[in-house]
């Protein structure tokens, strides 16, 4: 393998996206001006994970409502020995696992699914992160090889008619170049050019610096010749960086960083963590601020997710809006037959404490 795509090699994530369920898209989708083949893949993709991690969505929420029930029987014994013990942390944290054993209260299980959560947006970043790479170093490699193969027969040709000046010389790189322009046909998603580009004010096609750069949002390609990747793609550059009056283009106008920022907030409105119990050894003074905290959290998460399509790649944007939009559309239905369950179930503890 060459050194330079074994340091960009798939991992198990990026070949499921790239090898397996992108080549399979492309043998029966058509090409469309809206959506392109990456972009399905990245929608087929982001449904069937979300299918397949249903049973964990559904746990977590089961999880809570089942914390939320034991908060609302812990509370008041809670409340009370609080009061009882003041200031004496080492006694109050003594009948608060008490408390926590009477009911079996276990605040460990409550992050686990959170965590899980956690664990697989990682692993889903940089899944996509590598197709990306892995994409652009290919179309590189492709559009270089067009365009040396093209300028070879190209001077091979004029070369029969005598040596070569430097108008043959110009001619060959020009027909390079129309080669290379129309060999690329970038993936789009509606009004975003590339889909392998961050739907911001960025290029549609990566400059060298964005190509091999280390920093945020960057492709990290090692091993590039500036020098090629700048006459290679210099056709393309112009006619997509720069419009017709010779201004700086956009990939996209924020509209996917938007949408994952109010669809991360609706969903997080939708489903709230249940109230969590007076943390072990801590007054109730203290109990609120960390609620406080807690609450910030909620809102901090959301706002991850509007960040973080700004500095990645249209494709990872793609996933996080289809993904939370997959999500506010669950609890809402969760919502609707949890409030009637809550409902029935709490009839039933009434009726049950007014014939005792």
């Amino acid at each position: 393998m060459d050194p330079m795509m074994l340091a960009i090699e798939l991992n198990l994530v990026g070949k499921l996206i790239y090898n397996s369920l992108y080549s399979w898209v492309k043998t029966w989708s058509g090409s469309s001006e809206l959506i392109g083949t990456f972009a399905i893949t990245v929608i087929i993709f982001t449904l069937f994970l979300k299918v397949a991690t249903l049973p964990l969505d559904f746990w977590q929420k089961q999880l809570g409502r089942k914390n939320a029930r034991k908060m609302e029987m812990m509370k008041p014994e809670l409340d009370k020995i609080n009061k009882q013990c003041g200031d004496n942390k080492e006694l109050l944290m003594q009948k608060q696992r008490a408390v926590h054993r009477q009911f079996k209260y276990n605040a460990f299980g409550a992050c686990l699914p959170t965590i899980f959560n956690l664990i697989i947006f990682g692993v889903v970043l940089s899944g996509f992160n590598v197709s990306v790479r892995y994409h652009n170093y290919n179309m590189f490699e492709l559009l270089s090889q067009e365009y040396s193969s093209t300028y070879q027969a190209t001077t091979a040709t004029l070369y029969e008619d005598g040596d070569l000046s430097a108008e043959d010389v110009e001619t060959a790189t020009r027909s390079a170049e129309e080669a290379v322009l129309a060999l690329y046909e970038p993936e789009k998603f509606l009004l975003t050019t590339n889909v392998f580009m961050a739907d911001t004010w960025k290029h549609p096609i990566p400059t060298i610096k964005e190509f091999a750069g280390r920093g945020m949002g960057d492709l990290n390609i090692p091993g590039i010749d500036t020098s090629e990747y700048q006459k290679v793609m210099k056709p393309i550059i112009e006619a997509y960086n720069f419009n017709s009056d010779g201004k700086a283009t956009w990939n996209g106008y924020l509209i996917l960083p938007i949408l994952s920022f109010v669809l991360s907030l609706l969903s997080a409105k939708l489903f709230k963590p249940p109230e969590q119990p007076v943390p072990l050894g801590q007054t109730e003074e203290q109990a609120q601020r960390t609620k406080s905290q807690a609450k910030m959290m909620q809102y901090l998460m959301p706002i991850m997710m509007g960040i973080f399509p700004l500095f990645y790649s249209t494709a990872f944007a793609i996933y996080m809006v289809v993904s939370n939009m997959f999500t506010t559309i669950l609890n809402i239905i969760y919502n609707f037959f949890s409030k009637r369950a809550d409902a029935k179930y709490k009839d039933m503890i009434m009726s049950t404490t007014i014939k005792s």
